[in-house]
Parts: structure tokens; C-alpha cells; sequence
């Protein structure tokens, strides 16, 4: 017990830098609390450190001090909350049908409600799902993939199959893949929580997210709770990088983690970035890149600024691009900028916005993180591959860059412009490597979108009608009510499987949703994208459009940030870019077409320069400075 005590002592006043906090409850730690924590070794898990707060100062990467009066709220490791009250059966385990029976066998829904095919965006290239992906990781975390992926593969054996953790997607004899192959089954996991790890007693689930809940770039500056430290070169504000084939890639490390790199060619692994999946990669290698080359555009125009000074000024200006690129641009390009400004998520005027609430708690839905794989629908099973004159080479199976950063690494220029290729067409059906395949050397065979809805169930997701409700006000009592929102051609496919309306799943009613007037996504999609847009921004005092927050933009300042565009992005920093189409989320057409990079805009960073840093004048009287 003495050694409790010791350890306690140190924790609460003496190695910390400030006071623990609870990242369950956001609020100081108590001493049995921390007791306990200690003697399971969960305090650097369950516990976090939080400085003293300054009210000017930048934000931080790990979420403290957003909201002064509760600075651990919305931390990294923080809990994620929910739309609507949790949905499942007894002991919580996945709700069952209004009538108590088992709700339909995930794959076998997918494959009624979505068929497969090749299929190409008449508007969206492959960009709009890859940043979806990308900003989703900012706020939430693929820690659940990683774990069926990597660590709980065996939920396929019998022996394990009612394992707790251990949600199977069964594969009916009669699967119109599967019939003539031994596949019964793929794996499927429930996602950790917050009780796996001991950091609460609640009985309601509570999943985790390795991220803060703020759009921050957690996947640049704060990956795996890490702190900016490990990726800082605390030079010129810049970011740690390595050099391969004359262009900056996050480093390689000892504990980097990349399982399917082909040894010896494919050395390129992050060692404190995330090393999974292509579009991911791909945007954070960028972002990288832009931090860099902001630092290099800042210290030409104030060559009196310290490290300090360069590395959070280029992180506030790198995190409100991504974040104009992603509410103004990503979502006007999906919902249509008249939805946008009826919504209150973009106006008019385009000036100062502060909507900050001191009483409101940082939040992130459950909703918002689920419905996001909606775009699986826009995953395309291949890259067009291209050489550096622009020739069609080859279609590479994206699933086989899956957790290998040294292709992506000796590809990058050709990944690059693959992403302006047409995505999937949202047309009722799903690339057959996504329904199908599995990961070369990972998994036999993986549903991506039924393991999505599955997901859904594990996560305690109410069901699809009670969204209709609570946003519109419309009570959906019969299948044929559902017209308004359903295509026709589904309310009967959702008749069969379904024995009542009330059971219809969320993802399965998005997947089989009418697009929303003036726009190209389902309205009820909308509404939740929206809805955490409202939420980031209410409770995000460094928002980067409020001009009362420490270090806020000037109206000049603020107007280059709004000039961020995924063209501007890439021809800033990708790989062989030297033209890109003006809308860079639409596919190339007339309407459309590729543009020089010099027609692009680009922020003027002569906008941030300060005085302090102008060489100071000669006296009047003629003498010149005396050096030093």
C-alpha cells in the first residue's frame, strides 16, 4: 500500500505538470480514483495530464484547456456521445426486432439491397471518399478495424465464435458468392470500449476514439496520444521528415508497423503516423508536406519568429485548411451550397463566425463516426495507374496497398493522380472487392458494408425511422410511408427482409435513400453531417472563423485560409502535380477541366508578416546602428 501511496503522491503533484484527469468523466481524478487506476496499471490509459490552462495560448494537440471551465473535456481517449439513447437487446447485446426475433443476417441484407458491379461517378472522383475517410480519423479512429484486422482474427472458429468479443458475419449456404467455397463466415469484432479497458463502471457501452474530439489533425499532430513532440524537428517550426527519391515522407521507425510491405524494395513505414489504408496515408503524407512548406512560407516573410512561434502558427493555419477544405468545399460539393446556407453551415457573407459555447461539452457522435462509412458506396476496388507523361499503365487492386507504406511510398506520383479518376457511382451497388475480397495475407474473405451495418448493431445504432423522427418530426408507422425518403424500388426489398419498419437499420436505410433535393448524399446523412459540424464548431473555442479566440486570424488572414481547396492542396505538394481540374472533388470534364497549377489559388502568406520582424530604420540624423 505504500508504494500506492508513493506512486499517488508523485501522479497528483509531483511528475505531473498540472492535474489528472479522468478521460471518461473530463473532470479532476480523485485520489481513490487514481488509487485504483494505479494498482490496475491503467493511469497512463484512463488518466490525463492537464497543465495548467492559459487563456491565450494555441490550442493543444491533445484537446486540454479547450473549454477553460472543464479542461479536460474532449481530450484524446474521450468518450464518444450519441444522437439518440443507445439501442440494444438484454446485457446489451445487439437489439432484436420489435417482435424480440433476431433482426436479418447482415451479408444477406447486403446482398439483396446491394448488388455489385464496376461502376463510375458521373460527378465525384476518388478525393471525396479518400478525404471523407481521412477527416473521419480527425475525430474518431480505425482502432476497430485494426483489431479484426490484426490482433481479433478468429471469430471464424468455432471455438470462438460466441467469444465476447466476437460479433461473426455468417455466410448462408445459398450466398450467391460463396455457395461452392468452405466460407461460412468473415470476421467481425465488437469495437473496444471504455469498460474493456477499465476506465469505467457504466454499464452502457462506451466506445473509444483515439483522437481528440476536436478537427485538429489529430492524425498529424497527436496520433496514438503520442503529443507533437515525437514528430516536431524543432527547426523552423517544421516537421520531422525523410527524404526517398528526392520527396519528405513522414520518418520510419523501430515500432512502425506495416505487415504487407514487400521486403526488400518496400522499406517506407511511419513510424508515429498511421500506416493503413491508402487514402489515409496519402493525405497525411501531404499534410505533412503543407506544415513544412507553410513553416518555409512563414519564415521568408518573418525571419524573426522562433520554432515555437513557426510550428503553432503553421499547425492554426494547416488545421483551418483542412477544415475549410472539408465544411466549405467537401460538403457544399455534396449537399450544395443553398443547403449549406439554409443549414447555417455556410453564410452568405463568408466573414467572422463565433459560435462558441462555454456550457456546451466537446462531442462527437457515435452517429457521425458510423454514418461516415456510408462512402464505402464511393470506394472504387481500383487505382488507374499512370507514368510520369500521364500514360495509362495498369488498374491496381487497392485492397493490395492495405497496410503498406513502401508501395505507396514508390508510387506516390501515380496514386496521386489516380485520385482525380471517377469514384463508385452511388447506384445501388458496391465494388465486388469491398463485398468479397479479403486483405492479401489478413483475412480470407471481408464484406465491408455488411461488416459496416454489423457494426452498427455493435455500436448500439437506434434504428433508421427514429432518425427520420428526430430531425424532421415525421413518424414512420408503415413501410409505405417511407416513400418519401426510400426509392421505390427498396420499400419492397425492406418488406421482405425487415418485419417491421421500426427494425430497418440505419446504414440499410441510407444505403437505400432517395438523394437529397439539390444535393447528392440522403437528406438524413446530411443531417447528421451537419449536426457534427454544428457541435465542433459550438464547443471549440480556437474554431479557426471566430476572431475573439487567442490568436485569431485577421480579416485579410482569414480570407487566404478561405482560398483552401483540395487543387490548391495538391499542387502545392503533390507528387507530379503540376495541373489539376478547378473543382478538385469533381471528376474531369468540359465543365470541369485541368487547369495549370498557376491558375489555382494559393494563400498569400505576406498577410501574416510582422512588424516586429522589419529591419528598424536608420536615424535621422544619419548614423548608422552600432553592431554587435
Amino acid at each position: 500500500m505504500w508504494l500506492v501511496s508513493i506512486v499517488l503522491v508523485s501522479l497528483w503533484a509531483g511528475s505531473s505538470y498540472g492535474v489528472l484527469y479522468d478521460a471518461y468523466t473530463g473532470e479532476p481524478a480523485t485520489k481513490c480514483l487514481l488509487s485504483y487506476y494505479a494498482k490496475n496499471n491503467l493511469t497512463n490509459t484512463c488518466a490525463i495530464d492537464v497543465k495548467p490552462c492559459d487563456p491565450n495560448e494555441y490550442s493543444r494537440v491533445d484537446g486540454t484547456c479547450n473549454n477553460l471551465e472543464h479542461p479536460g473535456k474532449g481530450t484524446y481517449f474521450s468518450p464518444i456521445t450519441r444522437i439518440l439513447d443507445a439501442c440494444f437487446h438484454n446485457g446489451y447485446e445487439q437489439r432484436k426486432a420489435k417482435s424480440g426475433k433476431d433482426l436479418p443476417l447482415a451479408r444477406e441484407v447486403r446482398v439483396k439491397c446491394l448488388g455489385e458491379k464496376v461502376s463510375s461517378h458521373p460527378l465525384y472522383n476518388h478525393n471525396v471518399p479518400g478525404f471523407g475517410i481521412y477527416m473521419f480519423n480527425d475525430i474518431g479512429s480505425v482502432h476497430d478495424i485494426e483489431n479484426m484486422l490484426l490482433n481479433t482474427t478468429y471469430c471464424c472458429e468455432k471455438e470462438h465464435m460466441n467469444d465476447r468479443a466476437c460479433t461473426p458475419n455468417i455466410v448462408k449456404e445459398d450466398d450467391p458468392v460463396f455457395r461452392y467455397s468452405p466460407i461460412r463466415c468473415m470476421n467481425s469484432t465488437r469495437p473496444l470500449t471504455h469498460q474493456d479497458f477499465g476506465c469505467t463502471r457504466d454499464k452502457v457501452p462506451s466506445i473509444i476514439k483515439k483522437a481528440t474530439t476536436f478537427f485538429d489533425h489529430s492524425q498529424i499532430y497527436n496520433v496514438h496520444g503520442k503529443g507533437d513532440k515525437v514528430i516536431r524537428s524543432f527547426i523552423d517550426g517544421k516537421l520531422l521528415v525523410e527524404e526517398e527519391d528526392g520527396k519528405p515522407f513522414p520518418p520510419n521507425g523501430p515500432t512502425a508497423f506495416c505487415p504487407n510491405n514487400k521486403a526488400p524494395e518496400e522499406t517506407r513505414c511511419f513510424e508515429n503516423y498511421g500506416n493503413t489504408l491508402l487514402p489515409v496515408a496519402l493525405y497525411i503524407i501531404w499534410f505533412v508536406r503543407h506544415h513544412n512548406y507553410i513553416c518555409d512560407k512563414l519564415k521568408e516573410v518573418n525571419p524573426c519568429w522562433d520554432d515555437e512561434r513557426l510550428f503553432y502558427t503553421a499547425r492554426d493555419i494547416n488545421t483551418a485548411f483542412a477544415n475549410q477544405m472539408y465544411f466549405q468545399e467537401w460538403y457544399e460539393t455534396l449537399q450544395g451550397r443553398k443547403n449549406l446556407i439554409k443549414a447555417g453551415v455556410m453564410t452568405k457573407e463568408n466573414g467572422f463566425r463565433c459560435l462558441y459555447d462555454k456550457n456546451r461539452d466537446p462531442e462527437v457522435t457515435i452517429e457521425y463516426t458510423y454514418v461516415i462509412r456510408w462512402f464505402h458506396l464511393m470506394q472504387e476496388e481500383k487505382a488507374k495507374m499512370y507514368d510520369k507523361q500521364g500514360n495509362y499503365v495498369e488498374d491496381f487492386p487497392l485492397f493490395n496497398s492495405t497496410f503498406r507504406m513502401g508501395l505507396i511510398a514508390k508510387n506516390m506520383e501515380s496514386f496521386t493522380k489516380s485520385t482525380l479518376a471517377p469514384c463508385h457511382a452511388v447506384d445501388g451497388t458496391v465494388a465486388s472487392d469491398l463485398a468479397n475480397r479479403g486483405l492479401p495475407g489478413v483475412q480470407e474473405a471481408l464484406d465491408i458494408p455488411a461488416g459496416d451495418l454489423n457494426k452498427g448493431r455493435n455500436f448500439g445504432v437506434a434504428p433508421y425511422v427514429n432518425y427520420i423522427y428526430h430531425f424532421t418530426g415525421i413518424k414512420i408507422k408503415s413501410f409505405k410511408e417511407l416513400a418519401r425518403f426510400i426509392q421505390e424500388e427498396y420499400i419492397e426489398i425492406l418488406e421482405e427482409l425487415y418485419e417491421d419498419v421500426e427494425d430497418i437499420d440505419l446504414m440499410v436505410g441510407l444505403w437505400c435513400s432517395k438523394m437529397m433535393k439539390g444535393g447528392h448524399i440522403p437528406e438524413l446523412l446530411a443531417y447528421i453531417l451537419n449536426d457534427a459540424w454544428y457541435r465542433s464548431v459550438s464547443s471549440n473555442r480556437h474554431w479557426y472563423e471566430c476572431d475573439e479566440r487567442p490568436h485569431a486570424f485577421t480579416e485579410a488572414q482569414l480570407k487566404e485560409v478561405r482560398k483552401a481547396t483540395v487543387s490548391g492542396l495538391l499542387c502545392t505538394v503533390g507528387d507530379g502535380v503540376h495541373e489539376m481540374p478547378k473543382k478538385g472533388f469533381l471528376k474531369i470534364s468540359k465543365k470541369n477541366p485541368m487547369v495549370s497549377c498557376s491558375r489555382i489559388p494559393k494563400i498569400n502568406f505576406r498577410v501574416w508578416a510582422d512588424d516586429a520582424c522589419k529591419p528598424k530604420k536608420h536615424q535621422k540624423n544619419g548614423k548608422k546602428p552600432n553592431k554587435h
